[in-house]
């Protein structure tokens, strides 16, 4: 029994850093002009399916700057549409001053090629399904959840300590007494 409650005092001691951990780094993202960056990546959430099934919707992908003379035919780019979306589709064919991009799962390429004035970077690597964890923890709720109950639950970790401590002094006391 001492074993089972000493391995969940420490799963849940390692799952509520890892929840702090987490809700900083969003906190800090949301403070750099909402640019989630990790290790000179940019973290971004993929809203649409036209990367599937190289990306699901849901999915994060980390787009590292780069170069226009060093993206290739096949690459994967983040980059912005004429309309200032930020889109994330293949490379499917490099011109002299533009790429002709197209998401995987569309017929057809996408209509405006890209230019080197909006080239964003390239993909590095992507994480399935943790976007919508990062959408969430975004949000006013997200940031309210994964703030205030770690707090709560260390506020009334320590409270539970200390009366436990305290009734262990008062029954020694009372010992030490009689």
């Amino acid at each position: 029994m001492a074993l089972l409650k000493k391995s969940i005092s420490v799963l849940t001691s390692v799952l509520l850093v890892a929840v702090i951990a987490i809700a900083g780094f969003l906190l800090v993202g949301k403070m750099n002009s909402g640019k989630t960056m990790l290790f000179g990546n940019e973290i971004m959430v993929v809203l649409s399916g036209s990367m599937t099934p190289t990306f699901t919707t849901g999915s994060i992908v980390a787009v590292g700057p780069a170069e226009f003379k060093d993206i290739k035919q096949g690459d994967i780019i983040t980059f912005k549409d004429t309309e200032g979306r930020t889109i994330t589709h293949r490379v499917i064919e490099k011109q002299e001053s533009n790429l002709v991009t197209k998401g995987d799962a569309n017929d057809a390429a996408d209509t405006a090629p890209v230019t080197s004035d909006r080239l964003i970077g390239k993909v590095q690597y992507s994480v399935p399904y943790l976007g919508y964890f990062i959408e969430y923890a975004k949000s006013g709720l997200g940031m309210l959840v994964l703030l205030g109950l770690p707090g709560v639950y260390l506020i009334i970790s320590q409270i539970w300590k200390l009366m436990k401590m305290m009734r262990e002094e008062s029954q020694n006391a009372t010992k030490s007494q009689a």
